[in-house]
């Protein structure tokens, strides 16, 4: 690669990086917020610049195309990114590059990618390559969410690529995406109710909550413990008292975890460690903290479900004491992250974010849920298993494309990670990131290999060129 594209790259990726594109409230034409409408005008905008075709549809979603032919073939990326969160090192929305790394929330997940592809396509055209079938790269604003954008794309005209990669998972190819199911577990407890007036876990579905908040009513039961445990003014040293503090030895957490603010109301805060839901074992969760400590106070509160709660979700093996566990292999094990918390009315709600293996369906895991805890559980979202042979020629092709630029001989991957993939027939996840590499993706401090970066341009730009001619 020449010094201009690769300048080029990382300025444009800076420009990129610099608009936040969080999902915020609906605007006229900007459907994810006008942060999420100002990524896809600049993608179009960019594309435009390079000689590309290129189109804006309805704020939900963009494409940018070259080449001719009746068939295309699709590059899928997002430029929406989750929240930036807490114990950033630099300002998450401006780029900066150090020891061979770009820092900057969407540098890897997945803005990073969408850029070195928008490259290829510009190559593409600058070479004026002989192809058979068009190269579209379609990019959406609501991925973290659940990819309406790409729905919307596809019931609204988009045409469909005979086939397609999406470069927002790992190397070498993900040929197994696990289902994903979010749901909702409802407590209607007026004594909890009577105690607390809100509970903040997540942003995000689809993350390990790294900050979680319980607001203590003024004057209730629990206030008047919390009180008597500390002979006065409730202070820090609230967390060495017997049973709050065998609580926070029992769950390994530590004393410096909590926080205390006397206002208006008494506000009790957990600190952990974001991750992605997908791989929440590598997180640490905020909101098992503060729910762990609720439950450890129950004696005042008097909740028929802090118990249960805790016995069976604030733990590493809830999804075995659920009796919600299998380990396919051909698609990997169950996983459950408790990522949202909220107080409506009388009722508490928790969101748990799961991923699942063949065989098992959200029906199945909402039903256990309410078997052994006794709640209302609901299914909000799901969006089944992606599973393509090893042996199809798509992952054959691209395994051939990647292994002679790395002589990467690693076989297909399974995840836990939902990615455009599934939207669509015959797409599998094609990168961005090496296997054993922690980008820090839904964490502070989100990071990418510069000569990783530029790597991926070839690997993308020679996968664009085959599948365009098989």
């Amino acid at each position: 690669m020449d010094e201009i594209l690769t300048r080029e790259i990382l300025d444009n990726l800076a420009e990129i990086v610099a608009i936040p594109s969080v999902y915020s409230e609906p605007a006229d034409g900007a459907p994810y917020g006008q942060a999420c409408l100002d990524a896809l005008k600049w993608f179009v905008a960019k594309a435009l610049s390079y000689g590309l075709k290129a189109e804006l549809m309805d704020g939900y979603c963009a494409y940018a195309e070259v080449g001719m032919g009746a068939e295309c073939i699709g590059i899928l990326g997002h430029l929406d990114v989750v929240p930036a969160g807490n114990g950033w090192a630099s300002n998450p929305f401006k780029m900066v590059e150090e020891d061979g790394k770009v820092y900057g929330r969407g540098v890897g997940d997945d803005k990073g990618a969408v850029v070195v592809c928008l490259h290829a396509l510009r190559t593409l055209k600058k070479q004026n390559a002989p192809l058979k079938r068009r190269v579209r790269l379609i990019v959406g604003a609501d991925e973290e969410r659940g990819s309406s954008c790409i729905r919307y794309y596809l019931n609204h005209g988009g045409e469909v690529p005979a086939m397609s990669f999406v470069p927002d998972s790992e190397f070498p190819v993900i040929n197994s995406e696990k289902g994903i199911a979010h749901i909702i577990l409802n407590f209607k407890d007026k004594k909890l109710a009577k105690n607390i007036t809100a509970v903040v876990g997540a942003e995000c579905a689809n993350a390990v909550p790294d900050k979680s908040t319980v607001s203590v009513a003024p004057n209730s039961q629990l206030a008047k413990y919390l009180e008597e445990l500390c002979g006065g003014a409730v202070t820090s040293e609230l967390f060495k008292k017997q049973p709050i503090a065998a609580r926070i030895v029992e769950g390994g957490s530590s004393f410096s975890d909590y926080e205390i603010y006397n206002g208006k109301q008494m506000d009790i805060t957990a600190v952990g460690t974001a991750e992605h839901a997908s791989t929440p074992d590598k997180g640490d969760n905020a909101l098992w903290k503060t729910l762990g400590f609720l439950a450890a106070c129950n004696e005042a509160v008097g909740s028929e479900y802090l118990p249960k709660i805790y016995e069976y979700l604030c733990r590493k093996d809830a999804a075995q004491k659920l009796d919600i566990y299998v380990n396919d292999p051909k698609s990997g094990a169950t996983t459950m992250c408790l990522s949202q918390a909220e107080m409506a009315g009388d009722t508490l709600k928790l969101l748990i974010d799961f991923r699942l293996p063949l065989g098992v369906s959200a029906d199945f895991v909402a039903q256990k849920l309410a078997e052994k805890i006794g709640c209302d559980a609901v299914v909000r979202d799901y969006h089944e298993n992606l599973y393509i042979p090893e042996d199809s020629p798509l992952i054959t092709a691209l395994l051939e494309v990647y292994r002679g630029l790395t002589g990467d001989m690693t076989p297909p991957l399974q995840v836990g990670g939902g990615t455009y993939a599934r939207e669509l027939p015959n797409a599998v996840a094609f990168g961005c990131t090496p296997l054993g590499i922690d980008i820090n993706m839904h964490r502070a401090d989100e990071n990418f290999p510069v000569r990783q970066l530029f790597k991926n341009y070839e690997i993308y730009l020679a996968a664009a060129k085959k599948l365009a001619n098989m």
